[in-house]
């Protein structure tokens, strides 16, 4: 096997922080090309009448549609995010109750505590310093100290300023809240039922939503309860996996076939065109299913392309991918008015070098100086250690 899953209090799966990278990633270019174009319009080489500098797609020409609808499908990544986090959690929670017998919900809580907190509230506390520099309009802190930025952008039909992005670690919070809870009252062998159960759940809130709410589309995509179902696919996954290690053996044309299908869906589907039924209700799991495959197919095929032996930088970036999710969103405001325009900074190409380095550089340095400090604080909480 590829990745070798131990009988002791470790489990190994070497390149789960590349995906966790490639995740981080695609919000991190979705996020950086909306805001090039609420600042600056649409890049000359996209436009359609290069003379109007306006961010509108009806002035987009035909390469430019298509990269347009490529680049707005990778906010994706957060439903990437949300299988891969139901996977290691659920894998890691089977794993320790095999090891030892039970699973300890309080260190649980504390693991997770100490991997998420310390940055979430650190990202709130820079944001009013950030506000007041850049004269920017400051979010609701209270809300999202309480991690309840989802359902608040749901009640004032508005994203967050500066915080927006976090909607999706609140979901993930409330994930981590009942799922040690669930594992622990209900059987190994009854697990597919409470899957299966937390799909149907969340396919049934959508189409509530849609036929109830004027608001079923903030709901459908930042409610918790609608989003259960790409978290729980992650659990069924591990489930498959934890109860018999799998090796598999996908031939290369088929690989090959199932990743143009995705390339070519992202490039001619809009993803946030949910109008109907079916769409609500099913669509996303069109995606989850392609996403899942990638997982499977990258943690469990020997023959993956990009399955990387030994550690590299993507590794690294992969640990780090946290903190450049969680920063990326917030350095909008300074990047343009403290350094574009005041230094009269022009080019598309040098808009994202100086965001992508100020993304990675500033990731670096909290996680070295400042997140290692209460990941060494984890580690004795820990029961089943992660080899990645």
């Amino acid at each position: 096997m590829s990745e070798e899953v131990s009988t002791t209090r470790h489990v190994h799966f070497h390149n789960l922080d590349v995906l966790r990278f490639f995740a981080a990633f695609m919000i991190v270019i979705v996020h950086g090309y909306g805001a090039i174009l609420g600042w600056e319009g649409l890049p000359e080489p996209l436009r359609l009448v290069p003379s109007h500098v306006v961010s509108s797609v009806e002035n987009l020409n035909g390469t430019g549609l298509f990269l347009h609808r490529l680049i707005n499908n990778l906010d994706l990544g957060v439903e990437f995010f949300f299988l891969i986090s139901g996977f290691l959690i659920t894998y890691l929670m089977l794993k320790e109750r095999e090891v030892s017998g039970k699973l300890d919900i309080p260190k649980f809580y504390m693991r997770r505590l100490l991997r998420i907190w310390p940055l979430y509230f650190l990202v709130i506390a820079i944001t009013p310093v950030l506000a007041n520099w850049t004269d920017s309009a400051h979010p609701n802190y209270i809300w999202n100290l309480l991690f309840g930025n989802n359902y608040l952008t749901i009640i004032q039909k508005s994203y967050e300023p500066g915080l927006a992005h976090l909607w999706s670690i609140c979901v993930e919070e409330h994930f981590y809240l009942i799922w040690p809870i669930l594992l622990f009252f209900v059987p190994v062998k009854k697990l597919p039922i409470l899957f299966s159960s937390l799909i149907f759940l969340a396919i049934l809130s959508r189409w509530y939503y849609f036929e109830t709410s004027p608001e079923w589309l903030n709901h459908t995509k930042l409610n918790t309860i609608c989003r259960m179902d790409t978290l729980a696919i992650g659990g069924w996954i591990a489930r498959v996996i934890h109860q018999k290690p799998v090796q598999i053996a996908v031939q290369g044309w088929i690989r090959a076939l199932v990743y143009l299908m995705l390339i070519l869906l992202l490039c001619f589907d809009d993803t946030h065109q949910t109008d109907s039924f079916f769409l609500v209700a099913f669509k996303r799991l069109v995606y989850t299913s392609f996403f899942s495959f990638l997982l499977l197919n990258y943690l469990f095929n020997p023959a993956a392309w990009m399955n990387f032996k030994k550690k590299n930088i993507l590794h690294y970036l992969g640990k780090i991918s946290f903190g450049i999710y969680m920063y990326h969103n917030i350095l909008f405001p300074a990047l343009f008015q403290k350094i574009i325009w005041r230094y009269q900074l022009q080019g598309f190409w040098l808009f994202w070098f100086l965001y992508i380095a100020a993304v990675l550089v500033i990731s670096v340095m909290s996680y070295e100086l400042f997140e290692k400090q209460f990941l060494k604080l984890k580690d004795r909480f820990t029961i089943v250690r992660t080899e990645r």
